[in-house]
């Protein structure tokens, strides 16, 4: 993404062999990425003319607020409320899908894309709601979706690699100290284009790997505030198994053949929430507030008021009747129920058990 060469279309192509190739199956969801690296391809150029210095300069005086938690825990949905506050800046969907050209293109190809979005009904397949490019994505696709090797989400693209890029790229063991400063320069280049983007507004970020980071995210923004939400761990793991379905069929580019996909949800839990556990204490008092689904959901206004006035952000009446207005839109959000399959519950129950009792669930 910030420089010319290697181009992406040979980096992409390098990533897929270095990963066994594409699935014949999996064919079906390459056209997106040739789209993307040879198509859009003049116009990361041009803004590579235009803001490549601009970015490396700029320096993000606001520290951010990160959202933490596991994938399916309800980042998203905080992540969009919190969003309806517009004094705080975030990484729009655009951004994440095409982040090689969001300076120069977002303002223009923004409106087309929503219009196609409106006119098709197009749906967002994670998420169950209708698609749109302003909603808040996650840095960690975006790593991804720029081509970049070092992106941990290659792992779900290709699954036999996820425990491999998880070790690397999330929890950052037996990896080189030359190729982690080289992921945390990419991060903050990442993170600069963001701030630009949003006018150097206090940013609100998610991305659920953030939450085994926290003592390297301190290292860069020592006076960022932290948002965990967590959830019953059954329902993570439930909704984890529904989401890995989306991805194959939607993104993969190799299948889970030989993969054993619910042991790979149980294990990168249990390791990133490990990591969580270790590393929380490292958060300076009144910069981290912890907050569980169930009472996002039952008391969405009372627990917003109670993370602005926790971490100290700015005065909650300012958007409290915008956060309203998303919390009426919001009343059908689907809620999952913990039904896991006999067979299953033994293993579940006794990988889960120390997540379970730490925040007070219920065994089953």
């Amino acid at each position: 993404m910030k420089r010319l060469f290697p181009l992406p279309i040979y980096t992409f192509l390098k990533i897929v062999f270095q990963n066994g190739g594409i699935a014949p199956g999996k064919i079906k969801n390459l056209p997106s990425w040739l789209i993307k690296t040879i198509l859009f391809e003049p116009l990361r150029w041009i803004e590579l003319a235009v803001y490549k210095k601009k970015i490396s300069r700029h320096t993000i005086t606001k520290d951010p607020v990160f959202i933490l938690g596991f994938y399916r825990s309800g980042t998203s949905y905080l992540h969009e409320f919190l969003t309806k506050d517009d004094r705080l800046g975030y990484h729009s969907n655009f951004q994440m899908v095409l982040p090689e050209i969001m300076l120069s293109s977002e303002k223009i190809l923004l409106p087309v894309f929503e219009f196609i979005c409106r006119s098709f009904n197009l749906r967002d397949s994670v998420h169950r709601v209708p698609l749109s490019f302003r909603f808040p994505g996650e840095e960690d696709a975006t790593m991804t979706t720029s081509v970049n090797p070092r992106g941990v989400q290659w792992g779900y693209f290709f699954p036999k690699k996820m425990n491999e890029y998880f070790q690397k790229y999330v929890l950052f063991q037996n990896l080189p100290a030359a190729e982690l400063t080289a992921w945390k320069q990419d991060f903050i280049f990442l993170l600069n284009k963001i701030s630009l983007a949003n006018h150097s507004k206090k940013l609100v970020l998610k991305s659920p790997p953030n939450t085994a980071r926290i003592k390297l995210l301190l290292s860069i923004f020592p006076n960022a505030k932290f948002i965990f939400i967590h959830r019953n761990p059954y329902e993570v793991y439930v909704s984890n198994k529904k989401f890995w379905k989306v991805i194959q069929n939607t993104y993969a580019l190799a299948g889970t053949k030989s993969v054993n996909v619910n042991s790979i949800i149980l294990d990168t839990y249990s390791k990133m929430m490990h990591r969580y556990l270790q590393e929380k204490d490292l958060i300076p008092e009144g910069q981290l507030i912890e907050i569980p689904y169930a009472e996002l959901i039952q008391k969405p206004l009372e627990s917003m008021r109670k993370i602005y006035e926790t971490i100290h952000l700015d005065d909650f009446d300012y958007c409290e009747n915008k956060m309203r207005s998303f919390v009426e839109g919001r009343k059908n959000f689907v809620r999952l129920e913990h039904d896991i399959p006999a067979e299953e519950r033994k293993v579940v129950s006794e990988k889960l058990a120390p997540f379970i009792r730490q925040w007070n669930y219920p065994l089953i």
